[in-house]
């Protein structure tokens, strides 16, 4: 066998594992596509081609070993939706520079050798802050890249006849750079806070017309302790989980202020910062 046809293996969702022997030189499109239990591949020394698709949607993929000393014509979405950031990318170790230098090999999360060696170096976890309208990025690791992603939770499809906007922002990011592993992704929420709540304190709608602008504030969560940035000094912050019990309070220090809590990933935690409130999933 030299060659694995277009979506050959596609969808074969019970698929853990795959050894794709030394014999076959190309790995067509969409062949492994939507194996969603798939962990580990084995791809032999003669590939020569991998098309588009090849392993896209893996979301399982935690190791590919791939023999090829010369690093093989690889389309660069031929493992997009398979997460290669938090996977481990086996190598020939003469060939490790080359793959961490080439798209979209280098996206891997780990590189090393066939023989264990590899980038054992990882990058710092990077640091998020915001403002002057902008979202921005710092890392103790000079020189890296930063992979960001920004999600709109009001961006979706609704079938209701009222529309209640939230305007937050779910912000990730993690760090790169060759002969680094990549980083541990650094998470926090964008909120615009405005006086506009219910009884409960949660923030209910973007009014138009409101006696008090919004105001940006950026909230991050490490191992319980929530960090708020954004709120005027000498602002009073306080933390109340679901049930209305206070977990913790602090006072905004040069626009930062940091609550102590026990609050686990999962749980809903109310943030009141001064007169305002947002209703805020700890991650």
């Amino acid at each position: 066998m030299t060659s694995i046809g277009e979506g050959a293996f596609g969808y074969c969702i019970g698929l853990t594992s795959v050894t794709i022997p030394n014999s076959v030189t190309s790995i067509g499109l969409g062949t492994f596509d939507g194996c969603s239990s798939l962990t580990s591949v084995t791809i032999g020394s003669g590939i020569n081609s991998i098309y588009e698709y090849a392993f896209a949607y893996c979301p399982s993929l935690e190791d590919v070993y791939c023999y090829a000393v010369n690093v093989p014509s690889t389309n660069t979405n031929a493992f997009d939706g398979s997460y290669p950031e938090c996977a481990t990318l086996h190598v020939p170790d003469e060939s490790l520079a080359a793959y961490s230098n080439t798209n979209p090999w280098s996206r891997f999360g780990t590189k090393v050798g066939l023989s264990g060696s590899g980038d054992t170096q990882k990058c710092a976890t990077p640091t998020i802050s915001y403002g002057g309208k902008k979202l921005t990025f710092s890392c103790e690791t000079e020189g890296v890249e930063y992979i960001s992603e920004i999600k709109d939770v009001d961006i979706r499809k609704y079938y209701d006849a009222e529309i209640s906007l939230s305007a937050t922002y779910e912000n990730s990011v993690y760090a790169t750079k060759t002969g680094y592993e990549n980083s541990d992704i650094a998470t926090a929420t964008l909120v615009w806070l405005t006086a506009d709540f219910t009884e409960t304190g949660t923030v209910t709608a973007i009014s138009q017309e409101m006696e008090q602008a919004p105001i940006p504030v950026l909230i991050q969560n490490n191992g319980g302790t929530l960090t708020i940035q954004g709120a005027d000094d000498g602002t009073p912050v306080s933390i109340y989980t679901s049930a209305g019990i206070q977990a913790g309070s602090a006072v905004s220090k040069n626009g930062v202020a940091t609550v102590s809590t026990s609050m686990q990933p999962g749980s809903i935690a109310i943030i009141k910062i001064g007169n305002r409130s947002v209703k805020y999933m700890v991650p």
